[in-house]
């Protein structure tokens, strides 16, 4: 394999692990659906990683995709340089390829994708992308008419979307799974030891962060299917992507339950977590207050050789 089709695999990994991660972490924001409701200001900042990640490997994705198509048609990678950050022009010129002769195992994929977000959802991103969103922060500290609109809009998304009965299992046996691993851990005096694991496996996936998340997915898994057919057994020889961009190419709900929700296997699982509620007991951890209490002081013989002692330390230094 030449240095060329080794960068071009390792960018294709990292595009799709940004995009992974991005997704992670904004899945796992508290939010109830419900615009009212307000979210500590500590709790906020995970949305800003998640887009940061997420925006950085849709635009990779994009190039990729692009750049692949033009060199499996005319035998030189296009340039993409020129789209920068704007997200729906590069979503557009997807749109403009012509897919029609790719060999795709998902040929679904290969359209944009629309649901109840809308053009609403990539123009946000792009806002983000672009600049304006993702240093809003840094100029509201100097600018007074700046305007901090990234979490405004979230959670107006957040209060219209909907998931699958597929998802919502996903999410209650991932939830089930953190306080059964909870309980394991505290009844065998493992908190300490396990914290940095009982912390990111205890942390809720919520259903109205989850369905933003996942809309956020099935863009990214259009110029990710792109990628994987227009580079599969080409003439050009390209490298065969898919397996670099697999985890992005599934269905929505296979997708959240392997690669967010962290669910294998359902079934074994749930059989576990049943278990586990049915036979498993805290230990009574209770313990008296004897040991609150000072020591009895020592009487008779005990005493004298207690006496004894005591003087022999005190001339000794």
């Amino acid at each position: 394999m030449t240095d060329r089709w080794r960068n071009l695999v390792v960018e294709s990994q990292f595009a799709t692990e940004l995009v992974r991660s991005g997704i992670s972490q904004v899945c796992a924001l508290p939010m109830s659906g419900d615009a009212r409701a307000r979210v500590g200001y500590d709790q906020t900042y995970p949305l800003n990683i998640g887009l940061h990640l997420y925006t950085s490997g849709l635009e990779r994705l994009c190039k990729l995709a692009l750049a692949c198509h033009g060199f499996a048609a005319k035998g030189e990678f296009s340039n993409v340089r020129s789209y920068s950050h704007r997200l729906s022009n590069l979503l557009t010129a997807l749109e403009q390829l012509d897919t029609s002769q790719l060999d795709s195992f998902n040929p679904d994929y290969l359209s944009r994708p629309s649901d109840e977000f809308g053009d609403d959802l990539v123009e946000w991103l792009e806002r983000y992308a672009s600049g304006g969103g993702r240093y809003e922060i840094l100029d509201s500290l100097s600018r007074d008419d700046a305007h901090l609109l990234t979490w405004e809009k979230w959670e107006e998304f957040c209060s219209g979307g909907a998931v699958s009965e597929d998802v919502e299992q996903s999410i209650s046996i991932r939830n089930a799974v953190g306080n059964a691993l909870t309980d394991v851990c505290i009844a065998n005096d493992l908190e300490s030891a396990a914290y940095p694991i009982l912390e990111s496996s205890t942390k809720p996936l919520h259903a109205a962060a989850v369905a933003v998340g996942l809309a956020m997915y099935r863009r990214a898994r259009w110029p990710a299917e792109i990628l994987a057919s227009v580079s599969n057994y080409t003439s050009q020889e390209l490298p065969i992507l898919r397996e670099a961009v697999n985890v992005l190419t599934q269905t929505t709900d296979n997708f959240f339950a392997y690669e967010i929700a962290g669910v294998s296997d359902r079934e074994p699982v749930i059989e576990e977590l049943i278990n586990h509620r049915d036979t498993f007991v805290m230990p009574d951890f209770e313990v008296g207050d004897a040991w609150l209490e000072d020591e009895p002081e020592p009487e008779g013989a005990d005493a004298e050789h207690a006496a004894h002692d005591g003087s022999e330390q005190s001339g000794t230094t």
